[in-house]
């Protein structure tokens, strides 16, 4: 799935940096910054893969030689802090190949010279790994216009305010808009969304798919910024960090339960049968007299020991509130387009209905609500099998692109020392090296789970959950409706005298 990313960054001469270092290091190249007499030199480094410069038509020639291009920048700023150069980072899609993405690559730049009349270097960068998918552009621009006599005014609408924010949309909008054109043209059956989480969710919701608006309704997280990120890597606690932590929870926690959410109506059953089943991750303990367990609760960072204690002659939930628990799965069903498929489900339903209104009790009366419940979970979870598994390879996709963005973070702002420093330095390295190696290999199981084939196996392991809630059903039907004969109860009679609260509408 491909990965939207866009951030635009500044190059402040206030914080030591230089827009001939900054195009060197993005180029792979060697240059000498006149202004300071320093020569940085990144001509052996790997990961480029290509560098355009882009200037507008009536731009001098010597425009496009980078090292005169980069030297002017630098002339043409006179303050101590001035903003030097202005950088657009812009995530590549990993299932272009090559030629496909230095294609996107140019019309992106094209656009951003056409826009505001700068000069901009475009260089790709490769991954950090084999494999990768953190393939990305670095877009350079000069803060000022150019025109026929070199360097003019300033891109001031970019520098911040009203201004710069709809500016920045005009980007995201932008790159979205070609990265999709450039996919197409592929025809390769992905698309990149630029839009904030809410509104993408609220889009989720008008189409009626519930579940993606839940995974959709994540928190958006926040950029730690290179002096947090600097801090965190060398193991200090920092607020924006935790802060950014907790939101990564909330957001794991919240498509966990979305998930969960579709497995925990055949367990209630179980409980509300007497006997709790014990989960595989747990441990039986104590006397018969009660039933305790020990479970290991992981993730989000924390490990711990929770325990609990069942007593079997626990009360167990009416049957009314079982009902309710049904009505909430079938919502979902129809939700999901699958009501014409449970025809017998839903007559059951409404029969079950009438028959608990009605005073009707009895074991046979709770099974048959009980295992109705079991049956519409596990449809509603084979309903959102495929689903999960392209959101847990997008979240695994996403936490890869992160770790290689870290080691080349690290790469840029922690240039590989001689001496004893080295041993540290390539520790740290060795550390950002191995993250990405496991996230890698997370993503390759994720894929394994979504290749071809895969969608029509979901597909049918659907049909067939419905398949078997149907015939279940509809024993369920006969039998219901014997027992009916037997105590004199006719449905409909009771359906028209017996006035009970209003119940959700079986469509």
């Amino acid at each position: 799935m491909a990965i939207y990313h866009t951030r635009v960054k500044t190059f402040s001469r206030a914080k030591g940096h230089s827009a001939v270092a900054a195009a060197a290091y993005r180029a792979g190249l060697s240059l000498v910054d006149e202004r300071t007499g320093a020569r940085h030199d990144y001509s052996r480094r790997g990961g480029v893969v290509e560098s355009r410069w882009v200037v507008p038509l009536k731009a001098p020639d010597w425009s496009l030689d980078a090292a005169r291009l980069w030297q002017a920048a630098e002339a043409a700023e006179k303050r101590k802090d001035a903003t030097v150069a202005r950088e657009f980072e812009i995530a590549l899609p990993h299932e272009l190949n090559g030629p496909q993405r230095s294609a996107l690559t140019a019309d992106i730049a094209r656009a951003l010279v056409d826009r505001y009349g700068f000069a901009a270097q475009a260089s790709i960068h490769s991954p950090g790994s084999n494999d990768g998918l953190n393939w990305h552009v670095h877009i350079l621009a000069t803060t000022r216009r150019l025109d026929a006599e070199g360097l003019a005014d300033k891109t001031r609408e970019l520098d911040g305010g009203p201004s710069g924010r709809s500016e920045v949309e005009w980007l995201r909008a932008m790159v979205a808009q070609l990265t999709n054109q450039h996919l197409a043209a592929a025809e390769i059956p992905v698309s990149v969304d630029h839009r904030s989480l809410e509104a993408q969710a609220e889009d989720a919701l008008e189409r009626g798919d519930i579940v993606a608006a839940e995974i959709l309704g994540r928190r958006p997280t926040i950029h730690l910024g290179q002096q947090v990120s600097a801090l965190e890597r060398r193991g200090v606690e920092t607020e924006v960090g935790n802060a950014l932590a907790s939101i990564v929870a909330d957001n794991q926690r919240a498509v966990h339960q979305t998930a969960i959410r579709f497995e925990r109506a055949a367990t209630d059953t179980d409980h509300a049968h007497g006997h709790a089943s014990i989960p595989p991750n747990r441990v039986e303990l104590g006397p018969k007299s009660g039933q305790s367990y020990i479970e290991d609760v992981k993730g989000f960072g924390r490990r711990g020991i929770l325990a609990t204690r069942t007593l079997p002659d626990a009360p167990q939930p009416s049957l009314q509130s079982l009902m309710d628990s049904a009505y909430g799965l079938w919502r979902d069903l129809v939700a999901a387009g699958l009501e014409d498929a449970l025809r017998s489900t839903r007559l059951l339903l409404r029969r079950l209905d009438l028959t608990v209104r009605n005073g009707g009790v009895g074991k046979r009366v709770r099974k048959d609500i009980q295992r109705a419940l079991r049956g519409l979970a596990a449809v509603r979870r084979r309903a959102t099998e495929w689903l999960r598994r392209v959101e847990a390879e997008r979240r695994t996709a996403s936490l890869l692109t992160r770790a290689e963005r870290s080691l080349e973070d690290f790469v840029e702002q922690q240039p590989r020392p001689t001496g004893p420093a080295l041993v540290a330095w390539v520790r740290r390295r060795g550390r950002r090296l191995a993250a990405v190696e496991q996230r890698l290999d997370a993503l390759r199981k994720a894929r394994a789970k979504i290749e071809d084939g895969q969608e029509e196996a979901c597909a049918d392991q659907l049909s067939a959950a419905v398949t078997e809630l149907e015939a279940s059903s509809k024993v369920a039907l006969d039998g219901l409706d014997a027992l009916l004969d037997e105590t004199g109860v006719s449905a409909e009679l009771t359906a028209s005298t017996q006035q009970a609260r209003p119940r959700p509408k079986l469509h």
